[in-house]
């Protein structure tokens, strides 16, 4: 073990294939997967457009994927606008709200979790505190906390 440097234990080859009854409630089959690491592989831009057009909820919609003008600075979708609390809670409320949407494991024995409805109370809690605070749209907030469950909220 002495002899191997820092790359030799970042590069990893095994596979773990998963068991066949799991593999069968997948959403996405091997060839499927396969076609989007391909398509992904081809044509960057066009594979990550179209799955930031078909699976997030756009304000504004983008109307440019991949923004090279200013290269190595790369800007993606940067004409669109999108709230990420939105896409990432709110689109689960209508059909996932009673589901857990966060499972945090402190100390052992230190299990609490999270509905969709209760993170996203949560959510709204903080941002109305944040309002009362002064914090308007456009301000920058920083916020320095320890790994806890509260860390998603804020």
């Amino acid at each position: 073990m002495a002899d191997k440097n820092i790359e030799s234990v970042l590069l990893e080859e095994r596979t773990f294939t998963p068991a066949p009854a799991f593999s069968a409630r997948a959403h996405l089959k091997p060839a499927d997967a396969e076609a989007l690491r391909r398509r992904a592989r081809e044509d960057h831009v066009g594979f990550w457009t179209d799955l930031a057009a078909q699976e997030l909820t756009w304000h504004t919609p983008f109307t440019v994927g991949l923004d090279a003008t200013r290269a190595p600075n790369y800007r993606w979708f940067s004409d669109g606008r999108l709230n990420a609390s939105y896409n990432c809670l709110d689109v689960h409320l209508n059909t996932r709200a009673e589901k857990t949407a966060v499972i945090f494991e402190g100390e052992p024995g230190d299990v609490r979790r999270l509905s969709y409805r209760e993170l996203h109370a949560e959510v709204c809690r903080f941002a109305n505190a944040l309002k009362a605070q002064g914090v308007e749209r456009g301000d920058r907030v920083i916020i320095y906390m320890p790994l806890v469950p509260e860390i998603v909220v804020a």
